[in-house]
């Protein structure tokens, strides 16, 4: 993790947004869950100084913002480090919200593919494919099993009355 600025100055807020970036760095975090991490540290800082704190990591490559909806609303992703991220697709778990980093040769040839037939050019560091990952998947596959088996007795008892 790249701690210096281009000053050479790192404050402590600075430093604990670095950190909670970095270990969340499979998932997007908006700056109300950073604000609420530097207040159970003790360390009182504004949002705007937050906002402006992750703009400028966004300038320089540390973390990747994305702004969804009619509002504006941004969430920021911790990269530094994973050079080339903004050549490929995501996957987002709809669930747990997981980023996954799709980096592969297949996608490759699957965006040459709509820009050439279909004359379209994707955004890769905003594309994203939602569905589940494979731990939701699974916790999902498990509460359908329960559920079926639930189903399943309660044929059972009607067909014995």
């Amino acid at each position: 993790m790249d701690n210096s600025r281009r000053d050479g100055y790192l404050t402590v807020r600075r430093e604990q947004i670095l950190r909670f970036l970095a270990a969340n760095e499979d998932r997007e975090v908006e700056v109300n869950e950073i604000k609420d991490f530097m207040e159970a540290q003790s360390l009182q800082v504004s949002v705007s100084t937050i906002y402006r704190y992750l703009n400028r990591l966004a300038v320089r490559g540390v973390v990747l913002k994305r702004v969804y909806g009619r509002n504006g609303q941004a969430a920021f992703q911790y990269i530094e480090g994973k050079r080339g991220c903004c050549s490929h697709l995501h996957l987002k778990c709809r669930k747990c919200g997981r980023i996954l980093h799709l980096d592969c040769v297949y996608m490759q040839d699957v965006l040459k593919h709509i820009k050439t037939d279909h004359g379209f050019t994707v955004d890769c560091p905003n594309s994203f494919l939602t569905g589940l990952c494979k731990g939701c998947a699974e916790e999902e596959q498990a509460w359908l099993d329960i559920s079926l088996e639930e189903c399943k007795r309660c044929e059972d008892k009607t067909e014995m009355e």
